[in-house]
């Protein structure tokens, strides 16, 4: 499988561009026709209007989601030689609950054994401006024991420990159940582009934090066995999104084509219309979130894109929008999933609170509370 996918990490020399702050409150479910005009996706995204503009899908300061800030989604700068002045890598990442850890994929950190391994994680990052920044040795980051350098078998995860906590910015617990089929908000660091263009993408919106919405229509072991066998889930379960059209859905659901061919193991929707986005390269390691109903937890950590469509799927058309970028329609990418690698985590980490047992714990001390004035 490994000669089929591609890393989301990537190497480049980046511009910068600028805009205008804006405050903007998401909740997914609930899309007024003005959210839709601004809720559009990060990387290969669907235009939000006539004028599509890379701002409508940043992460502006005081944005949130179900009253939530990202500022916990952080940005990963490394390089093997120690100098970050000369470009290096860029990944993304997810501050865990607590502020000490973050959690991001296994190949945006196994250069970690390299002599001048260095890595930079940066928070808040608004038009290339942190609101915290660190530099992070090799000693604080472990991978995944089981990570060879092959993607879609579940290993392509890594722990960093901060070296000083992050007490700013939100820290997010992690889910501990499968969440094939649930949307998920999804978040990076990397490159940008329409759904519909077929140019390269670009890396003229590095400096900010990017979303979209997508949907996990598919376990990675069950998308691939269905399609030649080769699924393999050895470490642990991962998750397959596509990129539905707004327009010609039906061709471009690449997911839903491959169920068909093969039997409909499983299903797959024709997407969420204008917020739909998937991830591209510098969103490795970033996260994918569902809402619980009270918080949102950390799901997938982004792994890897595929230009699955051209040459496999050509009847009646190709489903690939483009085969210039990995983030058009009709393109797959991979998220490994975290409610596999919950006990390892915590094995670095420690305990990582159980989803609502902070309200518990505030229930608690409210009981308490009472109990004290009662017999005062």
């Amino acid at each position: 499988m490994i000669a089929r996918l591609t890393l989301l990490a990537t190497a480049a020399v980046l511009c910068i561009g600028t805009a205008h702050a804006q405050t903007r409150t998401t909740q997914i479910g609930t899309y007024t026709a003005a959210d839709l005009n601004r809720v559009a996706p990060l990387t290969g995204n669907n235009p939000a209007d006539g004028t599509p503009s890379v701002q409508d899908w940043r992460v502006t300061p005081g944005m949130t989601f179900n009253g939530v800030n990202f500022d916990g989604n952080v940005r990963l700068r490394f390089d093997s030689d120690g100098n970050l002045g000369n470009g290096g890598f860029v990944c993304s990442g997810t501050l865990l609950k607590g502020g000490q850890y973050v959690l991001t994929a296994a190949h945006c950190a196994d250069d970690n054994t390299s002599p001048g391994f260095i890595m930079e994680i940066s928070s808040g990052i608004y038009g290339n401006v942190a609101a915290t920044t660190q530099m992070i040795q090799a000693s604080n980051v472990f991978v995944h024991p089981g990570w060879s350098g092959f993607l879609g078998d579940g290993s392509d995860i890594a722990v960093v420990k901060l070296t000083t906590p992050i007490t700013n910015a939100t820290g997010f617990n992690i889910s501990r159940s499968n969440d094939v089929g649930k949307t998920m908000l999804i978040m990076g660091h990397g490159t940008t582009q329409l759904g519909n263009v077929a140019a390269a993408t670009n890396w003229n919106d590095y400096g900010w934090a990017h979303f979209a919405w997508n949907t996990a229509d598919v376990t990675d072991k069950a998308f691939n066995d269905a399609w030649d066998g080769s699924g393999d889930n050895t470490y642990g379960e991962g998750y397959v999104f596509d990129f539905d059209a707004l327009v010609d859905p039906t061709r471009h659901n690449t997911i839903q084509r491959v169920a068909d061919l093969r039997g409909n193991p499983f299903s797959s929707g024709q997407g969420l219309g204008i917020p739909e986005g998937v991830t591209a390269g510098g969103d490795s390691g970033g996260g994918d979130f569902v809402w619980s109903g009270t918080e949102w937890l950390l799901s997938g950590v982004h792994s890897w894109g595929w230009q699955f469509c051209g040459g496999r799927i050509t009847t009646p058309t190709n489903c690939d929008f483009s085969n210039r970028n990995g983030s058009s329609w009709g393109d797959l990418t991979g998220s490994t999933a975290v409610f596999s690698h919950a006990q390892w985590i915590e094995s670095i980490t420690g305990p990582i609170p159980e989803p609502g047992t902070y309200a518990l714990m505030a229930l608690g001390l409210l009981a308490g509370a009472g109990v004290a004035r009662r017999r005062g």
